[in-house]
């Protein structure tokens, strides 16, 4: 007699991931996007448009806190593996670049802003101005990975890392630390990353619930109302009071980006999803030295500089990957460890 065999799991955790590399890769090109407006603007490249200014200020509401709560739904399965394989995974995947990187930045300051070397190791780890390098992200996340795995240690759940951000930010918020320190960031965002561990659990009921129409409606709503605040002036970014917002974008991507498959108009962005973190490191500091470099030289208007900054930043990343592919060495030196690998299967 036989019995007919349970469907693969395997599917499943494609599916899902196509998703995510999908979501990822928005969320980076909302990245690129929004720092291609802020460095053309503070290094005068070009004078932002009103639309230009406004939708990044819509943007900045939701790309980190989707980039970590993305991140943090990838906890459960890193710890199941073990934290023999997900601590080393860890340095070489996250602190190993951001070593590399930043090391690369204060390189090009010394270059084109003849910044002391002294300067260099000022506040690698804890930066007074989180705003001076996009690098910021891999160092909290490093961190959040840390966080969670000594909570696997303590054998406390996952939840206990998003109660610790909100009792952060609480009390932040009772002793008004200003909006743009690097301590109101890091416990904001960390918060939503332990969100995204607790939510993976439960990630099929989320989206059955969001996805019902007078909630997805009232979800959207929300969000629009945070995010008119924060156009309007109102010092929504980062803080408690206001992370229902974000939260329920968070809430319509759990409701129907799941639904996504893969197709020719989501390879691109599941190719910018799966290495993301090549365009990440790059394109901050390919921005500063067009800035300081080459923007002078060429007469393109703001519109031109725009479009070309963008295409900076996706082009030379992707062309980036594909080379170190090719040539491993590349890989190794700037943007993983060849340590650990993984173990190939014994042959039966």
């Amino acid at each position: 007699m036989t019995t007919t065999q349970p469907a693969r799991p395997q599917a499943a955790v494609r599916s899902r991931a196509i998703w995510m590399d999908v979501v990822r890769g928005l969320a980076i090109i909302a990245v690129i996007y929004g720092h291609t407006e802020a460095v053309g603007r503070v290094e005068t490249v070009f004078a932002s448009s009103d639309w230009m200014l406004v939708s990044n200020q819509v943007l900045v509401l939701i790309r980190m806190p989707l980039l970590m709560f993305l991140s943090g739904m990838l906890v459960p399965r890193s710890l199941a593996k073990g934290w023999r394989s997900f601590l080393p995974g860890k340095f070489t995947k996250l602190a190993w670049p951001y070593a590399v990187w930043i090391a690369l930045f204060f390189v090009i300051l010394w270059i084109y802003r003849d910044q002391s070397l002294s300067v260099i190791p000022m506040n690698i780890l804890w930066p007074e101005d989180p705003n001076q390098t996009a690098l910021w992200y891999l160092r909290n996340l490093f961190f959040y990975y840390l966080i969670a795995q000594a909570l696997a240690w303590l054998r406390l759940p996952l939840w206990s890392g998003a109660a610790l951000g909100v009792g952060i930010s609480a009390a932040q918020l009772i002793a008004d630390v200003d909006t743009g320190t690097t301590e109101l960031r890091f416990a904001n965002l960390m918060t939503y990353f332990f969100l995204g561990a607790v939510a993976m659990k439960h990630r099929e009921a989320i989206t059955r619930v969001c996805r019902r129409p007078l909630i997805a409606l009232t979800l959207l709503a929300m969000f629009v109302v945070t995010a008119y605040l924060y156009v309007s002036g109102t010092p929504v970014r980062y803080r408690l009071e206001f992370i229902w917002g974000p939260l329920a974008f968070i809430g319509l991507v759990l409701a129907f980006a799941p639904s996504i498959t893969s197709s020719a108009w989501t390879k691109p962005l599941e190719f910018i999803g799966r290495n993301s973190l090549y365009f990440y490191v790059m394109h901050f500091h390919l921005f500063l030295i067009y800035s300081w470099s080459i923007s002078s030289h060429l007469d393109i208007g703001a519109a031109g500089h725009f479009l070309l900054m963008m295409a900076i930043g996706l082009i030379i990343p992707a062309l980036t990957v594909h080379l170190a592919n090719l040539v491993p060495p590349i890989k190794w030196l700037f943007f993983e460890l060849p340590w650990p690998r993984r173990k190939k299967a014994a042959a039966i």
